[in-house]
């Protein structure tokens, strides 16, 4: 009978416990390790997509002011032009020389000129291309003809019919003495200007500088390829979202051009119906910090791996000793079982399954749980035994028994030898439809296993076996599970053998 005191191998529980939490501390500080270079991480891609965006605004600002600054030289001119056209001050060769200084003094001019109320060139600074040349079905023209308003008026680009260049339009209309539209003054700016001057700008390799209407026609873009000034980028995220919420202000989208993830930002000119923007490309923006993260992550993985071998080596040694210890209480606890062994199988045997059985059966009863017994018998081993004899009988019951041990997977289940050929497996937690599918795995690999049996009408070994699943209640006994299984294996017995067969119901 065996002693009071603790099973073998209790005593090293604890220890066993430390050496898991070791390994998970370990794990823990790894995990802790690539946690805060991960947010540190993060925080820096953050850090480096504000700093471009800094960076977009102040150059948007100051692009915007270029353009004001330049539009308002033209629209200076104009104001001059118009008042001297007003007072009657139009002699041809003095305007025409007084067009010429003022282009000669504003570089970003390309033209200056005066039409007539039909749209006929009166004073200019290019000659016109033909001698009948006319500008009434120019849209500036046409907004100062059907428009009383004074103010300087800023059209889409055109191509100039006396240079062929693209230009930017800015116009004012002009009375005559009785109040009525007299004509239009026009000064131009040439789109290369915009270009020379953004092409000073380090954008990367794939950012951008734009200068559009506020209906999305470019004026100019830079990179030139992909979006060519008069073409409308109105359907960008910009033109579509930002510009409705704001004049001013930062976005992040997939160009409609050229489709380049990009950063920028824009603003909206104060007194002109002009948009600038600046993007520069997510990629580019986050290529150093992307080499920076590398950087830093094999750093961190180094230490997470030092931390670890370092860590393992102890914890391992620390394992082999308890593995020592371990083995020796194994070894104490083997010759305490072996009382409860089978000597032919070692699998346990009656004894052992009894004890078993009614502390199973007491828990399942207890908590409610279904508990499911198993009884297999070998079909016409008293004519394998005649046959073959009862060494080679031994051999069979010895095979039987190694296929119901690689059946029993879990602490709580019992395999057992319950006498002569028949053997009994006891699943706790286990309902009727699991306990079948064991039952039918084990038959099945019984007979798979091809241990030669002429005597039997399948040719090889095979089993039969009952099965028996219920919730015990507290006024039964373990023995009615013992019936109802034995009752179970007589069905698939009187059945016709090598078959699983369930207890039929009580009615």
């Amino acid at each position: 009978m065996a002693g009071t005191g603790p099973e073998p191998g209790q005593g090293y529980l604890g220890t066993g416990r430390s050496l898991w939490l070791a390994y998970a501390l370990l794990l823990a500080a790894g995990l802790g390790a690539i946690l805060v270079n991960l947010l540190q991480v993060l925080d820096s891609k953050q850090l480096y997509l504000r700093e471009a965006d800094k960076a977009n605004a102040n150059l948007a600002y100051s692009i915007a002011q270029h353009a004001q600054e330049s539009i308002k030289e033209a629209d200076i001119v104009l104001s001059g032009m118009v008042d001297l056209l007003e007072r009657g001050e139009n002699s041809p060769e003095a305007f025409n020389q007084l067009l010429t200084t003022y282009k000669q003094r504003t570089p970003q001019l390309a033209g200056a000129f005066v039409y007539d109320a039909q749209g006929r060139w009166l004073h200019y600074t290019n000659p016109p291309p033909t001698a009948d040349a006319n500008n009434f079905d120019r849209a500036y023209f046409q907004h100062h003809l059907h428009s009383v308003s004074r103010d300087t008026e800023v059209s889409n680009p055109i191509r100039s019919r006396s240079t062929g260049e693209w230009v930017l339009p800015v116009s004012r209309r002009f009375d005559d003495r009785d109040g009525h539209f007299a004509g239009v003054v026009l000064a131009t700016i040439r789109v290369d200007h915009f270009r020379q001057f953004y092409k000073l700008f380090d954008i990367g390799q794939q950012g951008s500088v734009l200068i559009a209407m506020n209906d999305g026609t470019i004026i100019y873009r830079r990179p030139e390829k992909g979006g060519d000034t008069g073409d409308s980028i109105l359907g960008s995220h910009m033109f579509q979202s930002d510009l409705k919420r704001s004049p001013v202000g930062l976005g992040a989208s997939i160009s409609v051009l050229d489709g380049v993830d990009r950063v920028y930002a824009y603003r909206a000119l104060d007194h002109f119906p002009l948009v600038v923007s600046v993007s520069l490309s997510r990629q580019e923006v986050l290529a150093e910090w992307g080499r920076k993260a590398v950087v830093v992550a094999c750093l961190v993985a180094v230490l997470v791996l030092a931390l670890i071998l370092v860590g393992g080596s102890l914890v391992a040694r620390l394992r082999k000793r308890i593995v020592a210890a371990q083995s020796i209480a194994l070894e104490n606890r083997e010759l305490q079982h072996l009382a409860h062994r089978d000597s032919l199988t070692g699998i346990s045997n009656r004894r052992q399954f009894d004890h078993a059985l009614r502390t199973e059966f007491h828990r399942a009863a207890t908590v409610g749980t279904p508990l499911a017994l198993v009884m297999i018998d070998v079909d016409h081993f008293k004519s394998f035994n005649d046959r073959y004899g009862h060494q080679a009988g031994d051999v069979c019951l010895k095979a039987v028994s190694d296929v119901l041990r690689r059946f029993k997977v879990r602490a709580g289940d019992t395999v057992a030898r319950y006498g002569g050929e028949e053997f009994v497996v006891l699943l706790p937690h286990t309902d009727p439809a699991g306990a079948r599918l064991v039952a039918e795995r084990i038959r099945q690999a019984v007979q798979e296993q091809g241990l030669v049996h002429s005597g039997n009408p399948a040719g090889v070994v095979t089993v039969s076996v009952g099965v028996h699943s219920m919730v015990p209640e507290d006024t039964e006994q373990p023995e009615r599970l013992l019936e109802l299984a034995d009752a179970a294996l007589y069905l698939a017995k009187s059945g016709g053998r090598n078959r699983v067969c369930m207890a039929q119901p009580v009615v």
